[in-house]
């Protein structure tokens, strides 16, 4: 009762379905094959370090929060298919590599939101993160 006073919204199932749907059509556009070269993939090119300058480019990388409506500077609405096809690449490397396998560079890696600097601990760190129990942005 207390919480409908407020203005706190809780998540249903509807809500978790729709957001489940979201993240199938996004993995689906992003493994889309009409709109990649099919000739090498990713992991037949043999990398094994990728070097990603400006990454500031690649901070909206989907997130979900029960806070993302009542805290200013948590968005939890926007992602991108770039930001989305990096965390794939380095999750890869990750596990080819033993979590050496990425290194970020920019000269401005956080404009003031704490998502961000949840989403860049997220690529480079995902291991570390879980290890210490945030496996999500609200721990």
């Amino acid at each position: 009762m207390l919480k409908n006073q407020r203005g706190e919204r809780r998540y249903t199932v509807k809500d978790l379905e729709r957001t489940r749907k979201n993240l199938e059509n996004t993995l689906e556009t992003l493994n889309n094959n009409k709109k990649r070269d099919t000739v090498v993939t990713f992991e037949e090119l043999g990398v094994d370090k990728l070097y990603v300058d400006e990454v500031q480019a690649f901070k909206n990388l989907f997130l979900v929060s029960k806070m993302g409506r009542n805290v200013a500077g948590i968005n939890t609405s926007s992602r991108s298919q770039r930001a989305t096809d990096l965390y794939m690449k380095c999750q890869y490397l990750d596990e080819k590599t033993g979590s050496k396998g990425t290194v970020f560079a920019t000269g401005t890696p956080l404009s003031n939101s704490m998502t961000e600097l949840y989403t860049m601990q997220k690529y480079l760190q995902q291991d570390e993160l879980k290890a210490r129990g945030l496996n999500n942005f609200d721990s």
